[in-house]
């Protein structure tokens, strides 16, 4: 078939590999000058690095490179990427300057309008699969005073449209936010910035690459019984069971691991322990955060908002004034459908709004249509690589597609927006993976082997134990063509 997919990141890449493979003609969309999603060098800030280590941070099949630093830089993930698309040969299907106007269904099909350097044109497939993912559309609240600090000449900004950081120096700079990005910013503007201020609605966890001993990161956040003590699955009565009777010795682990953290970041020195206790981690440590607030270069306004912009200035929460230049809006990402024809969109959203997907690839409702990379979990690529390879077997009709009840009923729902996600208490936990990968391998009846399935209980995941899938599903597909073709004879 004729697939659109939209997106040249990391879900993109992977998802045009992996159906080229099963003899489909895709095309990928990028309307970025380079190929990378969140990688592009359009995107950069100064520090941008991977928060999950290079053995995991890569499809099953093409690790990346030994001699790589163990967290990748933006250019070292953007190289690994292209090599990638390389060795796959999906470089030359890749349109890069090219945007998604508009798409409409069109018969058993789709009809999508694109732009590039040439003008506008239309491209006719069978399937349009949206890659573009849940981190294309930074979130910028609409603060009041916005016209007032721009005219005193402040400048508020998207962390992907700081480049190499120089609109930082020697200005007084606040960062919203409390994730991965929001303390990446912080250190590098600390270095160069007159002041920096991290304004932060609630401050959660921040684990360090090593916990304590050789118990490190991956052990707590890429292990089954990492995930397991973080947020167990209550999928079915014996999980439920389980997780209500091993409760207490869960929690004094936790208790336990807390304070290793706080020891190990100095989170505690900084002031800056959390008011709830895990699982409710938000992101790796970043190199020196902790350290340049406790010797003064970064403040931290923990449990505030901004409620104003002003001139040279910005007021939060608790009425106190901050000296501000530059406001720099780490405050998460938006999902953007505007591509899609209206009468599309009001078929994908219930009443409040919601996106259900099922195995968070299929919407309800609209066929043929796909989603890649829709989701937050540690070892993304893995996991868009494993959900390219499942909507493989739904085209070749080894996984039947879900009715609309059951998309309703047992999809992942989706919060389009920052503010609907935040209005709903929804957590970026990152856990469940284990959980989203068995359920689309049973589905593909693909199940990991059993001695690997155990080994995940205490070591890390490592992408290359699923590099089984593609040839086992392409020898199944080619097995029932063939039979298919003897008895058409």
């Amino acid at each position: 078939m004729r697939i659109a997919v939209v997106g040249a990141g990391p879900s993109g890449l992977v998802t045009a590999a992996v159906l080229t493979q099963f003899g489909h003609e895709v095309t990928v969309l990028e309307k970025a000058p380079d190929l990378g999603g969140v990688w592009s060098s359009t995107r950069r800030y100064p520090d941008v690095s991977t928060q999950d280590d290079r053995v995991s941070y890569a499809f099953s099949d093409v690790p990346m490179p030994a001699d790589f630093p163990l967290h990748p830089t933006g250019n070292h993930v953007r190289a690994y990427l292209e090599h990638y698309a390389e060795v796959k040969g999906v470089r030359e299907r890749i349109r890069l300057g090219t945007s998604v106007e508009r798409a409409v269904p069109a018969g058993d099909g789709w009809s999508v309008q694109v732009r590039d350097a040439q003008g506008t044109s239309v491209l006719d497939v069978d399937w349009l699969v949206l890659a573009n993912g849940v981190f294309s559309t930074p979130h910028v609240p609409d603060w009041p005073g916005r016209d007032v600090f721009d005219a005193s000449g402040g400048r508020v900004v998207e962390p992907t449209q700081l480049g190499d950081g120089a609109v930082l120096a020697g200005r007084d700079v606040v960062v919203v936010g409390w994730g991965k990005t929001a303390c990446d910013v912080a250190v590098a503007a600390s270095r160069t910035a007159r002041s920096t201020t991290v304004v932060a609605r609630a401050v959660r966890w921040k684990v360090p690459k090593r916990i304590v001993g050789p118990l490190t990161f991956r052990h707590l956040l890429l292990t089954r019984l990492g995930e397991h003590l973080m947020a167990p699955e209550r999928t079915t009565r014996l999980q439920t069971l389980l997780a209500t009777v091993d409760a207490p010795v869960r929690r004094a682990v936790l208790w336990s691991v807390a304070q290793q953290i706080a020891r190990r970041t100095g989170a505690s020195g900084a002031g800056l322990l959390p008011g709830t206790p895990l699982p409710y981690a938000d992101s790796l440590v970043t190199d020196g955060f902790f350290e340049a607030v406790r010797n003064g270069r970064i403040t931290v306004r923990r449990e505030r908002s901004i409620t104003a912009l002003g001139a040279g200035d910005v007021q939060l929460s608790d009425g106190s004034r901050v000296p501000a230049d530059v406001v720099v809006a780490a405050t998460g990402f938006d999902q953007d459908l505007s591509l899609l024809d209206a009468s599309v969109r009001d078929r994908l959203l219930d009443a409040d709004g919601v996106m259900a997907l099922h195995r968070r690839i299929l919407p309800a409702g609209v066929p043929r249509l796909a989603f890649a990379g829709w989701g937050n979990t540690y070892r993304s690529p893995l996991s868009a690589e494993v959900g390219a390879v499942w909507l493989a077997g739904h085209l070749a009709g080894v996984v039947p597609g879900p009715c609309r009840d059951e998309v309703q009923r047992t999809g992942h729902r989706f919060h389009l927006t920052h503010r609907q996600a935040a209005a709903h208490g929804q957590q970026q936990v990152p856990s469940g993976s284990f959980a989203v990968l068995d359920q689309m391998l049973d589905d593909l009846g693909l199940p990991l082997p059993a001695a690997v399935r155990r080994g995940q209980w205490t070591k890390p995941l490592t992408p290359s134990s699923y590099a089984y899938l593609v040839p086992m599903l392409l020898a199944r597909v080619g097995a029932v063509a063939e039979r298919t073709s003897v008895t058409a004879h």
